[in-house]
């Protein structure tokens, strides 16, 4: 039982209904089966009662009417009395004990005893039940019954009929109900699919109110509503962000200026020299961050800050290895890649670069003395390539995955090595394959090491449609 209501839990809504729909069909259909079964038998019953009623009529009517003939042998006593005794029982009582029949099956049996006049009993004799009437007419006592085998045979045959018909019934009230949800849900779809194409630069979409239902209008109001307080406080989080970074460049500058113009001075002691070099250190950090933030802010703020122009990304790749095999030389890396002779897409070349670098230079950071470096690149049908870079350093623990893209996020990996950094590069990585409408995962490859995929769109595809 636990088992079916969690399996219940976990169907999609459209199906919840189908089921709920059929459960109630079926709840339906074993209460009106029941009460149509107990109405079928009491209006046999009543059938019954009335045929009792009218052959016990008919029969007094023949011994008033000729009596003498009746009764006046014993053949044709039986053949007045079998037209009455088909499928039945028949006791006749007189006070004079020649006019006295009963039917076999009563043999030692009185069916006038405990019972009242004009009344209706059951009685068990042989291996049926009968139905039976006892009543009294002109010093006549009758007792006439018919077997209840013809009324068990009707609401069998009825039964069966029914029960035949049942699994039709919720089979069509389950696919009924589920075609019923997908009409009425389909609303709730469309939102759905809208809400999913609305990004952090998109939030000014809408979702567009249906006229009709209230329910639905009131719903598309409230989260019309949310994206917008949404929209506000980033828009206010973006312009905090671009402000900061603004104001906090200029006098970064001016420190970094002033800073050389100190260390270039002759007449400063070791130790005053030293000081110096620290705090240029610092703000030469402090101006990376800063320059960081203020493009995050710009990329946040204005899709046309991107420039998509038509590149060869197999181009930029090789180039880009070319000088991070220098850097990766130093720790011993290797780089193995496999990459098509030429990929064309429509981006945004210095992007791209921006992104590739940053990439490139984690996979040495974070990577092991003689350790290696796995770049692979292949097109995914007309309009998609999928890069995929590798790198044998130490995997991400699985609690940090989902954290890794957070905008100044540092994982143990880097603060328990001592690796420098902000936690704005791959937040940086994500932000530019976002504004290009790609996607970047970290995955661990069939070998056991880090794996950074970037699914991007080329858009040559849609470029060769618009031009034929």
């Amino acid at each position: 039982m636990a088992i079916s209501i969690v399996a219940m839990k976990n169907l999609p809504l459209g199906w919840k209904i189908a089921l709920w729909t059929a459960f109630l069909v079926g709840a339906s259909l074993l209460s009106s089966g029941i009460v149509a079964g107990l109405t079928l038998y009491r209006e046999l019953i009543e059938s019954t009662d009335q045929e009792l009623k009218t052959d016990s009529i008919e029969l007094f009517g023949l011994l008033t009417e000729k009596p003498a003939s009746f009764f006046s042998s014993k053949d044709s006593f039986s053949l007045n009395i079998n037209p009455f005794e088909e499928s039945s029982i028949l006791e006749l009582s007189y006070s004079d004990p020649a006019m006295v029949y009963k039917s076999p099956l009563l043999a030692g049996k009185n069916l006038f005893e405990d019972h009242a006049i004009n009344s209706f009993f059951y009685a068990q004799l042989g291996d049926g039940l009968y139905r039976v009437f006892y009543t009294e007419k002109n010093g006549y006592k009758l007792a006439l019954g018919k077997k209840m085998l013809s009324i068990y045979e009707i609401l069998t045959e009825a039964s069966y009929a029914y029960l035949l018909s049942a699994p039709f019934a919720l089979i069509l009230s389950t696919f009924g109900g589920w075609w019923i949800s997908r009409k009425a849900l389909l609303p709730i779809r469309q939102m759905t699919s809208t809400l999913e194409q609305i990004r952090a630069s998109a939030l000014h979409q809408r979702l567009s109110i249906p006229a009709l239902d209230p329910d639905l209008k009131r719903l598309v109001t409230i989260l019309n509503e949310m994206l917008g307080r949404l929209e506000e406080a980033f828009q206010r989080e973006i312009r905090l962000t671009a402000d900061a970074s603004h104001e906090l460049k200029t006098p970064l500058t001016i420190l970094k200026n002033e800073l050389e113009s100190a260390l270039q001075r002759t007449d400063i002691d070791c130790q005053t020299e030293k000081t110096f070099l620290n705090l240029y250190e610092q703000v030469q950090s402090l101006s990376s961050i800063t320059q960081t933030l203020l493009f995050l802010s710009n990329l946040d703020r204005d899709s046309s800050f991107i420039k998509p122009t038509r590149i060869d990304l197999s181009q930029i790749l090789n180039e880009i290895l070319e000088d991070t095999a220098i850097l990766a030389a130093s720790k011993g890396i290797t780089i193995e890649k496999q990459l098509p002779q030429s990929t064309p897409m429509i981006a945004d070349e210095d992007l791209i670069r921006r992104l590739l670098w940053n990439i490139f230079d984690n996979a040495i950071q974070y990577n092991i003395s003689g350790g290696y470096i796995g770049v692979s690149l292949q097109l995914k049908g007309t309009d998609r390539c999928l890069l995929q870079i590798s790198n044998s350093g130490p995997v991400v623990p699985e609690e940090e995955r989902k954290k890794i893209f957070e905008r100044f996020y540092r994982g143990k990996n880097a603060t328990e090595h001592g690796i420098s950094g902000h936690g704005l590069g791959l937040n940086l990585c994500r932000e530019i394959v976002l504004a290009h409408k790609g996607e970047i995962t970290y995955l661990i490859d069939e070998k056991g090491h880090n794996q950074f995929s970037l699914l991007l769109p080329t858009g040559c595809g849609n470029e060769s449609e618009k031009k034929n």
